[in-house]
């Protein structure tokens, strides 16, 4: 027996000499220390280091450097002999003091991946452009401001990052770069792109937000391979008729522009799944829109538009569609045939009436209508069997439909500061509700059935012309917050109301106040 225990421990043993073996051998070349570094210099394939203001010469006998990671350091240069490391493929600068780079640095040939994130770098040597096997190149946050033409000689790039910078132009040279997949430009004072932007064929990301845009070369159209454009706050009012050529965008961002039209030619982007035109000057929207079978999200808030195409109806597989801060006053009639449509937000436009046809939006989950001028409601309100959350906030309601009672998935209503003066009874029959927000109307009553809603966690009655509630309100069993007016109507009722609600923090706002 003691035997069999002894060999059991014995094998315990071996497997753990194994594993630390293991560890061992995967730690070997990976160093965290200059000093033991340059002790067994060939041996050292993996390079990090912290805490350092200058980088000694001796890091150029590290011959068999692979990966050197010295972001976060305070480094304000680099020696020349950084150019010694041949075999180097990955190194690490981030975050550093760094206004020049060596011009050794182009001896680098085997260099994939360079990262000068957060530096003080005002340009870069020519000699940047021998990196011939270069991949990837950060230099975001940095205070570039032109580039050499050179960087057209990175024949194997496929990614820079230029993001945070001072660049007004682009060398013409950019349009060498035949294998980026991704260039990011944002937040520099670009006013143009040079035509030879459109030489970039396997470009699929190009971001070019918060620049001083105003207009787009042609050439744009030639980016057959474009993905996502994202133009957010710039300076344009229009766009060339070849945007239409881009046949594999899927996401083109244009929020914070000056445009009051588009071309029809955006009709022509079949693949594209997200349009965001927020933030414009639109006072139209052509009907070609209606041609973008794929479009997934249409974002169209503070605008001017007083009409929308019936056309809109054609976008059968659209999902979301924004609207905020418009001035419209109806909707097409074709907006029921968006089947696939679960958020449609209209906060803040001048609608008075909504479409029976609303009622055939049967996958809406969000319908926001905060800030109109309904006075009603269509009975069809109650077909959005799938609605979770209705926002009638600010609006002129005197009255909810009997069908309101109808929504059984809803878990949100928000009906505060209209004109209603009784609930329906129907009200009880919201079992998924989980917040009902009733402040600033002219109820007098609530129905008992506002006992029923059992999954109530939130209930606000402030502003309006209660006296009393009805004992059912002993009911909602999972009510946390009750708000009340601190009144002394009230507050003579407290302790009935606690007794009927032992569990929930009634809460007392001062008129008009808020929690």
């Amino acid at each position: 027996m003691k035997a069999t225990n002894l060999q059991k421990i014995g094998t315990l043993i071996l497997i753990l000499l194994c594993f630390l073996s293991q560890l061992k051998a995967q730690e070997i070349g990976t160093y965290h220390n200059l000093t033991e570094a340059l002790q067994n210099p060939t041996d050292v394939r993996i390079l990090s280091l912290h805490n350092n203001e200058t980088l000694p010469k001796e890091i150029g006998e590290l011959q068999n450097l692979t990966e050197l990671y010295l972001s976060s350091n305070q480094l304000k240069t680099l020696p020349k002999e950084i150019g010694k490391l041949q075999k180097i493929e990955r190194l690490s600068l981030s975050n550093n003091q760094l206004t020049t780079l060596p011009k050794d640095i182009g001896k680098l040939k085997k260099l994939r991946e360079l990262d000068l994130t957060n530096n003080l770098l005002t340009t870069l040597p020519k000699d940047i452009g021998q990196l011939q096997n270069l991949r990837e190149l950060y230099l975001d946050n940095n205070q570039l401001k032109t580039l050499p033409k050179d960087i057209g000689q990175l024949q194997n790039l496929r990614e820079l990052n230029l993001d945070g910078n001072q660049l007004k132009t682009l060398p013409k040279d950019i349009g060498k770069l035949q294998n980026l997949t991704e260039l990011n430009l944002t937040n520099n004072p670009l006013t143009t792109l040079p035509k030879d932007i459109g030489n970039l064929k396997n470009l699929g990301e190009l971001l070019l937000i918060n620049n001083e845009l105003t207009t787009l070369p042609k050439e744009i159209g030639e980016l057959q391979n474009l993905r996502i454009l994202n133009l957010y706050r710039n300076q344009l009012t229009t766009l060339p008729n070849e945007i239409g050529k881009l046949q594999n965008l899927q996401l083109l961002n244009l929020d914070k522009n000056q445009f009051t039209a588009l071309p029809n030619d955006i009709g022509k982007l079949k693949n594209l799944q997200e349009l965001h035109l927020s933030f414009n000057q639109l006072t139209t929207f052509p009907n070609d829109i209606g041609q973008l079978q794929n479009l997934r999200e249409l974002h169209l808030s503070v605008n001017q538009l007083t009409t929308l195409p019936n056309d809109i109806g054609q976008l059968q597989n659209l999902q979301v569609l924004d609207l905020e801060h418009n001035q419209l006053t109806t909707l097409p009639n074709d907006i029921g045939k968006l089947q696939k449509l679960e958020r449609l937000s209209l906060i803040e436009n001048q609608l008075k009436t909504l479409s029976k046809e609303i009622g055939y939006l049967k996958e809406l989950q969000v319908l926001d209508l905060n800030g109109n001028q309904l006075t009603t409601l269509p009975k069809e309100i109650g077909e959005l069997k799938n609605l979770r959350e209705l926002h009638l906030y600010k609006n002129q309601l005197k009255t909810l439909p009997n069908d309101i009672g109808e929504l059984k998935n809803l878990q949100v209503l928000h009906i505060g500061s209209n004109q209603l003066k009784t609930l329906p009874k129907e009200i009880g029959e919201l079992q998924k509700l989980t917040v009902l927000d009733l402040h600033i109307n002219e109820l007098k009553t609530l129905p008992k059935e506002i006992g029923e809603l059992q999954s109530l966690t939130v209930l606000d009655l402030r502003n309006n012309e209660l006296k009393t509630l009805p004992n059912e309100i002993g009911k909602l069993k999972e009510l946390r917050k009750l708000h009340l007016d601190d009144i002394p109507a009230w507050r003579s009722q407290e302790e009935k109301i606690r007794k009927l609600l032992p569990k929930t923090r009634i809460i007392f706002n001062k008129f008009g106040g808020a929690e």
